[in-house]
Formats: C-alpha cells, sequence, structure tokens
C-alpha cells in the first residue's frame, strides 16, 4: 500500500493563544466601570499582568496568572485613588469566566475541524478557565485539548511552553502553528520551530525587531484562508 504524500508545509496542530485572541476582554470594562475605574485601563492591567508574569519567568519564580492578577489590580486601584475592597477585586477576575468569543473564531475552528486538523488552546491563565469559557460560547466541541504554562511553571513566550506542547500533542513543532494576537506569543513560538499566524485586531502592528510570522490577518478567518490543506 502506497504511503500518503505529505506536503513540506503541511499542518498537522493549530494551537490558539486564549485571552484578546480567542476571546475578548470586554467584558471587563463594564466591572471596573462598576467599582470606579476608567475602561480604558483594563488594557493597562492586562499589560501590567503580563509584564510581571514574564518577569517572574526571568528570575525563575513562578507565580500564576490569579495571583499577580489580583496584585496588578489593588495597584490599578491605588494608582487611580480608588476606594476598593477584596469582594470588588474577586468580582472583576471572576469576569474572566465570562469573556465572550470574537466572531470569527467559531468559523475558523468549524473549517480547521472539517479539515481534520487537532485544536488546542495555550494560555498564560488557567485550563479551568479556559475550560468554562469554551463551554459557555459553545466551542468547546472543536477543543481537542487545553493547554496553560501551570503545568510548565513558566511564562509563553518562553520557547519550552511551546515545544511541550507540541510534544504532548506528538507533532513535531514545524507542522504546529500557533496563532495569537500578541507579537511577543508569535515571536516565542517562532523562536521554538512553530509556523505562526499574527492577528492584528489589537497591536496593529508587528514590532520590526521580532521574527517575521508566516501568516498575518486582521482575524482568524483572514488567516485560514491563507491556509492549504
Amino acid at each position: 500500500m502506497q504511503k500518503k504524500k505529505t506536503k513540506p508545509n503541511e499542518i498537522d496542530l493549530v494551537i490558539f493563544d486564549v485571552n484578546q485572541t480567542m476571546f475578548s476582554l470586554n467584558a471587563l470594562k463594564k466591572k471596573f466601570k462598576e467599582f470606579g475605574l476608567k475602561q480604558s485601563l483594563v488594557n493597562n492591567w492586562f499589560l501590567s499582568v503580563l509584564k510581571e508574569g514574564f518577569s517572574s519567568s526571568l528570575s525563575q519564580q513562578f507565580v500564576n496568572f490569579k495571583r499577580i492578577g489580583k496584585n496588578e489590580l489593588i495597584k490599578i486601584f491605588l494608582q487611580n485613588n480608588t476606594p476598593y475592597n477584596h469582594k470588588n477585586i474577586n468580582s472583576i477576575l471572576e469576569e474572566f469566566g465570562n469573556l465572550k468569543v470574537h466572531p470569527d473564531i467559531k468559523t475558523s475552528l468549524k473549517y480547521l475541524k472539517k479539515n481534520k486538523i487537532k485544536i488546542v488552546t495555550l494560555t498564560n491563565g488557567s485550563v479551568l478557565n479556559t475550560k468554562l469559557l469554551l463551554k459557555k460560547n459553545n466551542i468547546n466541541n472543536f477543543i481537542d485539548e487545553c493547554f496553560s504554562i501551570n503545568s510548565f511553571k513558566i511564562w509563553k513566550p518562553a520557547r519550552e511552553v511551546y515545544l511541550k506542547t507540541c510534544e504532548k500533542m506528538k507533532i513535531k513543532p514545524g507542522r504546529a502553528l500557533m496563532i495569537a494576537a500578541h507579537g511577543w506569543d508569535i515571536n516565542g513560538a517562532k523562536l521554538a520551530g512553530l509556523k505562526t499566524a499574527y492577528i492584528t485586531r489589537y497591536e496593529k502592528k508587528l514590532s520590526d525587531f521580532y521574527y517575521r510570522p508566516d501568516y498575518v490577518g486582521s482575524d482568524s478567518r483572514e488567516i485560514i484562508k491563507k491556509l492549504d490543506f
């Protein structure tokens, strides 16, 4: 029996980042406003969480998203002279379980599944929250597995996070595609040997010192159209 020929550029696995790539953070803006904070501070807070997470990895002192998120929220309240209590803080963090999926994502997942591509998520948050979001947004049936940095004890964009994800899925890095809306995520995956796809909906432009992604699009549908299965 003749073996099936594979293309050098064939993709067997697609890895989706979660926050901002699959799900919008807009739900958090309502919570910020409810507790007296400007809605525009959501992005500032999220970026500060990432900064502290990256720092914890570089100093080899792993701290998870929730703990950092709580600390950075308290700073945001203090920096803006806004009173807070722990109930407010927990209420904002719990809203992470109510994020809405971007409209393009479900279409892309359907197309990938139709073409028998394995699909996983990889987040700097938790697997528990990712699964909750997938279920609430009715897209859990498209996902084969969920991964979190909590298992690897180091934040993305460390190369080993992407490599270990591929290893667990028994897929060679060169046959995996990382889709993300953050340049640092794309660059980390590229350095690990994965193919990469950059969604421009948030940052708009990739920093010029990062390695170029294989695909670029304003949303996941635009990227999926460029893939040749």
